[in-house]
């Protein structure tokens, strides 16, 4: 879609036909979540068959990169609410990838660790999301990426 406002797309019949997007290409949020969706689209298919969608690859990747870290932490890393990040550790548990375990120094606590299958799917999904990442940005030179990283993460 240029940001003219006007793109073509087929319709029923196949002829082309012509779109006004108005407004919506100049609006960071329709832009971003363009983007959004295009990347949701190649990341399931980079991780197909695994279970596992962003925010579970996320939880997966913080537990593995801080072990024992509590339910509640993780949830303030993730951007989530506190029953957002149960669901998550609960279904991260369930596929076996995940432990509870009881804290140290707080009994009424639970730290979350990799069990053995988790490293080692944690392990092969970082691979996979890597070249899955690769693949998105291959249109940007090392400096773009710098830029586009550094402009996400001032909105």
């Amino acid at each position: 879609m240029p940001a003219s406002g006007t793109a073509t797309a087929a319709d029923s019949s196949s002829s082309k036909a012509a779109i006004d997007y108005g407004d919506l290409p100049t609006l960071i949020g329709y832009v971003l979540r363009r983007a959004q969706l295009r990347l949701y689209e190649d990341f399931y298919a980079s991780l197909r068959g695994t279970g596992i969608s962003p925010a579970l690859f996320s939880a997966l990747v913080l537990v593995e990169c801080n072990p024992g870290v509590q339910q509640g932490h993780l949830g303030q890393a993730l951007g989530v609410a506190r029953s957002g990040a149960m669901t998550m550790v609960d279904r991260l548990e369930r596929l076996g990838l995940v432990l509870r375990q009881p804290a140290p120094r707080d009994r009424r606590a639970y730290g979350l660790h990799l069990t053995p299958k988790g490293q080692k799917l944690a392990a092969s999904l970082r691979a996979k999301v890597a070249e899955h990442d690769r693949r998105i940005g291959h249109r940007l030179d090392a400096a773009e990426r710098r830029q586009l990283m550094e402009l996400l993460q001032r909105i």
